[in-house]
Parts: C-alpha cells; structure tokens; sequence
C-alpha cells in the first residue's frame, strides 16, 4: 500500500482530528465550563487551551475545504501550532523540575492517573505530517504565485507595503520575545545560586525555539493576510468606491451579501466545532454519564443547521428584495423617459393648435 498518496491526504487529515479530539477536549470534565463566559475566560487565559483550539480549528477546516492550497496551508498551521503547543508543555513541566523520564510521559504519554490522551495526541502526529507531504505541492503553488504576485512590476506598491508590515511586525514580535526570555531568565536566576546552572540554559534553550515558532506562526498570519488581499481586493475597492456614493444610486447589498454570509457560516461553524464538544465533556465531567456526548452531539448539530438556514433564508430575501429592485429599474427610468417625451409633445401640439 502507498501511503504517499496524492488521494489519501483527506484521509489523514481525519484520522488526525480523531487522534487529537481526546487531547483538546478532555480537560474541560474538570470543571463545570457549561458557562460560555467562564469557558471563554479559561481558554483565554490558558496558553495551552488556546493553541490546542487553534490547531484543532485548522484541522477541522482543512478537512472540508475545497480549495486545495487552502487545505495545505491549513495542515501546515494545525501542525505548527500543534508542535509549538508540545514545546510550550515540555517547558512548563521542566520549570516545574520534574525528573526527564516524568516530563517525557506527561508530554508524550499520560498525565498521572489521567487517561492517554497525550499518546493519542502523539500517534495524530504521523497522519498529519503525511498529509502534508503529500500536499507539499500545494504548499509550493501557493507560496510560488504569492512571490510572483509581489515580483510583478505593477505591484510594486504592494511588495513594498508588505514588506513594510512584515519588517515592522518582525521586529516588534522579536523584541517582544526576546524581552520576555531575558526577564524570564533574570527571574529564574535569582532564585538560583551563582555559577553554571543547566535549568538556565534548559529556559533559554526552549526560549530561543519557542521564539522561532512563535515567529513561523507570524509569517504564517502574514502569508494568510496577503493571500486574503490578493483575493478579495478588487471587492475591496468595489465596496469602498460604494461606500462613497451618498446618493445610494447603487446597491451594495449583491456585492457583499457573500461575503457575509461566508463569516457567519464559518463564525457559527467553528462555535459549533468548539462548543458541543466542550458542552458535551463538561457534561459528562458533571454527570459521569457517556450518554451526553451523543445527546450534546445531536442536539448540537441540529441547532447549528438552524441557525444557519435561518441566516441563509435572510441573505437570500435581502439579495432577491435588491435584485428586483435592480430589475426594476430600468423599467422605472424607461417610463419616465417616455412620460417626458409624451408631455412635451403635448405641449408642442398645444402651441400648434394655439398659432
């Protein structure tokens, strides 16, 4: 069997969701996070929920996309931050100063008495990094056409206005990084005595990697940004020339109606792909009962699919309100033309009859 197939990618990809739902989910049958707000606050304050949310999200989103430089790029982050997620644990169970073989297990394997879901976050490694192999075309394509784009004589403006947010963003970033290492690293000196100290060098060492990825993951941002404008600017200047019309003599409404539409859909999707599970393992952690994860799944789903008719049935009627107004336009202005026609050959007959 190949497992190098150009057909199998998808598959990965799902074997590797499957692999790390364990892994993002379990934490939350710890608490009641039934609240939205405390879920938010935990999440938001928790370095580790957070990226193992983001990595989850462009896994998800990578399986059904149709674009498939989208769906490479996607694996690329679900990767990244998955392994900027694994550097950032093992640095705070080495501050804790936990034996190697201890730190190893609960990073790889199994946290204590908990279940395995580390080991299973470990096995949706292998999928995932053949996903991307296999998608190394993709990725190449893509960042190929976006050097090319910025190469090209009459983008001159915008190579020279990237390069300027991206330098600007650069150096920020790492003078941000490399501030937080030093203090970090005055911090846990002072509570050591003096002399060679392999704790020090240990935090500096994963200080320096993490720094890299945190770097990889804002050239990421950056490459996503431009493609977003590549793709979307002349709707851009379209809308914006739009808004400037204080007559209102052209309706708007067409010409962003899908691109709204596409924010609320993928908005309530990814609520949808976070909240039942996190809803549904609280649940559970509350009433040790497996049934809620079928019962919080359905019940999920079918809210979701509801509120998303319901947005699609208000686009539609506000798209058909304008498109009959656009057609009924030039029926409007044609029988004014001839309303004016009409009076003024009444009035030439009027002077006629007058001479």
């Amino acid at each position: 069997m190949n497992l190098i197939s150009n057909k199998s990618h998808r598959l990965y990809l799902v074997i590797a969701l499957l692999l790390v739902i364990p892994d993002t989910f379990y934490w939350y049958t710890l608490n009641d996070y039934s609240n939205p707000f405390d879920t938010f606050n935990a999440v938001s304050s928790s370095t580790g929920l957070t990226w193992l949310l983001v990595s989850y999200l462009a896994l998800f989103f990578a399986i059904f996309a149709q674009n498939l430089e989208m769906r490479a790029f996607l694996s690329v982050v679900a990767l990244v931050t998955r392994i900027y997620f694994l550097v950032w644990l093992t640095d705070t169970w080495r501050s804790n100063e936990v034996a190697v073989s201890t730190l190893f297990k609960n990073v790889f394997f199994r946290t204590g008495e908990s279940p395995y879901v580390e080991a299973f976050s470990t096995l949706a490694l292998v999928p995932l990094v053949l996903a991307i192999i296999v998608q190394k075309t993709r990725v190449a394509n893509l960042l190929t056409g976006l050097v090319n784009f910025l190469k090209a004589p009459i983008n001159k403006t915008h190579q020279v206005v990237f390069y300027a947010i991206s330098g600007a963003s650069y150096l920020a970033a790492s003078f941000a990084i490399t501030n937080s290492i030093i203090n970090n690293y005055r911090l846990a000196s002072s509570d050591l005595p003096s002399g060679f100290q392999a704790s020090t060098i240990w935090l500096i060492i994963f200080g320096v990697i993490q720094m890299a990825l945190k770097l990889l993951i804002l050239g990421l941002a950056l490459i996503a940004s431009l493609w977003a404008w590549i793709t979307w600017k002349s709707d851009i200047k379209t809308v914006l020339g739009h808004m400037k019309d204080f007559k209102l003599s052209e309706y708007l409404t067409r010409k962003v109606a899908s691109y709204l539409y596409t924010f609320y859909f993928v908005s309530i999707v990814a609520l949808a792909a976070v909240g039942i599970p996190i809803y549904a393992s609280t649940t559970y952690g509350i009433n040790q009962d497996y049934a809620a994860f079928p019962m919080v799944a359905v019940a999920g789903v079918i809210l979701t699919f509801l509120i998303l008719l319901a947005i699609r049935l208000v686009f539609e009627l506000a798209v058909a309100v304008i498109h009959i107004a656009e057609n009924s336009k030039p029926s409007l202005q044609k029988k004014d033309c001839l309303e004016v026609i009409s009076l003024i050959v009444a009035k030439i007959k009027k002077m006629r009859r007058e001479i």
